[in-house]
């Protein structure tokens, strides 16, 4: 079969369905159902995934067959749409796995700062606050309480440090670096005070 008898062929069955028979589209799904399923595994890397994202396929493009105006250029058309949908879905799967990575890291951290209070307790997870240390802190520049705070009273790392403020390491190190040399100076003025 040449490609101009295929494509004869297609916008014959494409013309059918649009008058209302269902059969005829039930052709086009044979006809193309390996090849759109076979996109849709590529994509996914998972059997049942691509079939569900193949009926997905064929569901839009019955739907949108009314607007296709090149009923010739059903195969293109139907693959366009195929595409579409499998990159879609690559997409939101993306995200979902990405969103899960960030709960399970936030978990880790969580049980990291749980396991470092219960092995070196905070003089505020005692109840023997320092009210000077605390007064000391508040009257940093809020940029270096911000990243100490997240240093030292989260357990966060520099790459999550990072995440969470959208600044690079460099800075972050600074800041620490500086945060410490502010508390340092402060603190030898107010015990000479």
């Amino acid at each position: 079969m040449t490609q101009q008898t295929a494509q004869s062929e297609d916008a014959q069955l494409v013309e059918r369905t649009r008058d209302g028979d269902v059969d005829a589209f039930e052709l086009l799904i044979a006809k193309y159902q390996k090849a759109i399923f076979n996109v849709a595994l590529y994509k996914s890397r998972n059997y049942f995934d691509a079939e569900d994202l193949a009926q997905d396929v064929f569901l839009a493009a019955y739907k949108a067959l009314p607007m296709l105006k090149a009923p010739e250029n059903f195969s293109s058309w139907l693959f366009g749409i195929a595409y579409n949908r499998c990159h879609k879905w690559f997409q939101r799967e993306r995200t979902k796995v990405i969103k899960f990575a960030e709960i399970r890291q936030r978990a880790l951290r969580e049980e990291r700062l749980q396991r470092r209070q219960a092995l070196h307790p905070s003089p505020t997870a005692t109840g023997e606050s320092n009210p000077a240390l605390g007064d000391l802190l508040r009257r940093l520049p809020e940029e270096i309480r911000e990243v100490l705070k997240l240093k030292y009273l989260e357990g966060l790392s520099y790459q999550e440090i990072e995440t969470r403020l959208g600044i690079n390491t460099n800075r972050i190190d600074y800041l620490i670096r500086k945060g410490k040399q502010l508390l340092r100076v402060r603190a030898a003025r107010e015990e000479q005070a």
